[in-house]
């Protein structure tokens, strides 16, 4: 299903290159006269392009074996120069199979051009002229082609259809023996038909991370656990040559635009539409801004639209992740949709988002990248996969968080000690992902004096709040000091909250019998709080332990008390200054 709707977006989107040509990087032009006499070496490395200038030229997958690509190839196949590992004999191979294609090739096309290259290599004096003018910066493995007159006919620009003719017949098997007979007429997995399909595929995936240089096979094996019924390399998929060609250059080419991939740890997310639209989710995702998510809030009710419509009218949204392993892509997510579908997803997304900040002023819109990476201490080494992959199917198809991502919350949350703005956010999300937890999350967005949860949960939430206000409590008390409560105690609290919590209740009030004398509005403030929480949580029925999901409470609870106490301090404080300006002369 990927590769074809892959195959789909390459002719309904693409305006492809001739069969068989690619992209390929070309360092040096052999300038030849149009009779084929060597002129000179034209170079075309820059500081920006180290290997050359990227040139649409004619392409061949090539493992081992020697296979030459036609008029552009490296040195090794076009003068016959190797490196120092190289083996002679291979490299005179490589140079004899290059001049038999160009032979070929010029006898099928008659095409002047061709001709030129083809006497300037089967003509001994011009090829020494070459060979002893060789750049000093020149390597054999650099890729070299013609440029005959003005003309430079490996390049897919100049239009020579008579070139891109023959290649593509020679890569089919009808010019080339060999592979004519190690191909065979299988189903083709993707179009549906009986045909010759190939043996590997023609074209590699590139801009994957991790990934050789060369590119990545999405179809292969070549050991035992990995093939069936004797099938091995791309046989085991069996896929026709024109369509592999197509569904590969579809895939690059939406790796190579920013617009329709993002990368996150060592994943791409590659992103596309059956047909062109101005919605971008790529965009909400990856990198929201506020004024984006509030257009979104008030787009119309796209659900509604397209359950009226036939559902093979509606504009469909493919989404697809992919890691490298070594020579190897990796599949880690497919997602198919509607475009209404992902918009009303993204809506909940960022509705469930909603949570006050550290101080308590209103959110703002997270990334996947933000979100994922704060559940670990060093998310450029330790992220892997499944975090990204879980929350970008929340976001565009409201599948559940994994509980992997709460486990991983909980523990950041008491290794620092400390619950920051994206895991707070994240901790809102997880739980507003899964249906029975859903209700928890009713009207979290700020400080909730009364939640809706009930038992252990209920009494994990106003914890979290009691630990806030002791902490709170301490600093006013005491002031500054090297470690906090939750520097010290976060951990057990979050977890065993009788325990943690018990002897910092008896250490209170000493604490606010030292306020009431210095700071008596801040003690009455605290105060009320304080028994606030207790009508909620009597101090007699602290929680033994809490589970996995109650820690999270915990978490939002202290993180909720944290940012209205905040807020508070910051209304006083203006509002002090407000009266102090009103009564100034």
């Amino acid at each position: 299903m990927i590769l074809t709707k892959l195959k789909e977006y390459a002719d309904n989107r693409m305006t492809l290159p001739p069969t068989m040509y690619g992209e390929t990087k070309v360092a040096w032009w052999i300038s030849l006269t149009s009779e084929g006499n060597y002129e000179g070496f034209v170079p075309l490395k820059t500081k920006e392009n180290k290997r050359g200038e990227p040139t649409i030229a004619p392409h061949i997958g090539r493992t081992v074996g020697v296979k030459p690509k036609l008029l552009a190839d490296t040195g090794e196949y076009v003068l016959g120069i190797g490196r120092a590992t190289s083996k002679p004999e291979r490299v005179a191979d490589c140079h004899e199979q290059f001049k038999q294609l160009i032979q070929a090739c010029a006898d099928a096309t008659e095409e002047p051009v061709v001709k030129a290259v083809l006497y300037f290599l089967t003509t001994p004096e011009e090829l020494e002229k070459a060979k002893a003018d060789l750049p000093k910066d020149f390597d054999p493995g650099d890729v070299i082609t013609f440029r005959v007159g003005e003309m430079i006919p490996a390049d897919a620009a100049y239009k020579l259809h008579s070139v891109e003719a023959f290649w593509a017949s020679f890569t089919s098997g009808n010019g080339e023996e060999e592979i004519a007979s190690s191909n065979p007429t299988m189903t083709c997995l993707i179009t549906g038909e009986e045909t010759v399909v190939e043996k590997r595929l023609p074209f590699l995936v590139k801009g994957l991370i991790g990934g050789q240089p060369s590119g990545t096979a999405l179809v292969s094996a070549n050991s035992p656990p990995f093939m069936s019924y004797g099938l091995q390399n791309s046989l085991t998929s069996p896929i026709s040559r024109e369509a592999a060609e197509r569904f590969t250059k579809a895939l690059n080419s939406l790796i190579a635009d920013g617009r329709s991939r993002i990368y996150i740890g060592s994943t791409v997310y590659t992103f596309w539409t059956r047909e062109k639209t101005s919605f971008n989710p790529l965009a909400l995702i990856s990198q929201p801004k506020l004024e984006e998510v509030e257009a979104l809030f008030k787009s119309p009710s796209t659900t509604q639209q397209a359950s009226s419509l036939n559902e093979s009218k509606v504009n469909q949204f493919y989404a697809l992740a992919l890691t490298a392993n070594n020579a190897r892509a990796v599949v880690r997510d497919w997602l198919e949709t509607t475009i209404p579908n992902v918009q009303e997803k993204l809506q909940d997304w960022f509705c469930n988002q909603r949570i006050v900040d550290p101080y308590g002023a209103n959110h703002r819109p997270l990334s996947v990248y933000t979100l994922a990476a704060n559940i670990y201490r060093d998310a450029s080494k330790e992220m892997q996969p499944t975090a990204p992959t879980a929350l970008i199917r929340n976001a565009l198809h409201g599948d559940r968080i994994p509980e992997e991502l709460l486990v991983k919350l909980v523990r950041r949350n008491r290794t620092e000690q400390d619950i920051t703005y994206p895991r707070a956010v994240l901790l809102k999300l997880i739980f507003s992902s899964y249906g029975p937890r859903k209700n928890m999350m009713t009207n979290m967005e700020q400080l909730n004096l009364n939640p809706d949860l009930e038992g252990n949960d209920r009494k994990a939430y106003f914890c979290g709040r009691l630990f806030a206000v002791l902490e709170s409590l301490q600093k006013a008390a005491i002031g500054s000091i090297n470690a906090s409560l939750a520097d010290r105690y976060y951990g057990a609290a979050s977890s065993t909250p009788n325990v943690a919590l018990t002897p910092l209740m008896k250490l209170r009030q000493a604490h606010l019998a030292k306020l009431r004398k210095n700071k008596p509005g801040v003690c009455v403030a605290i105060e009320d709080r304080l028994m606030e929480i207790f009508s909620n949580l009597p101090p007699s029925e602290l929680p033994k332990s809490l589970n996995l999901q109650q820690q999270g409470l915990f978490g939002l609870g202290y993180y909720h008390q944290r940012a209205s106490d905040r807020a508070a301090a910051k209304a006083a404080s203006e509002a002090k200054k407000a009266a102090q300006a009103s009564t100034t002369p």
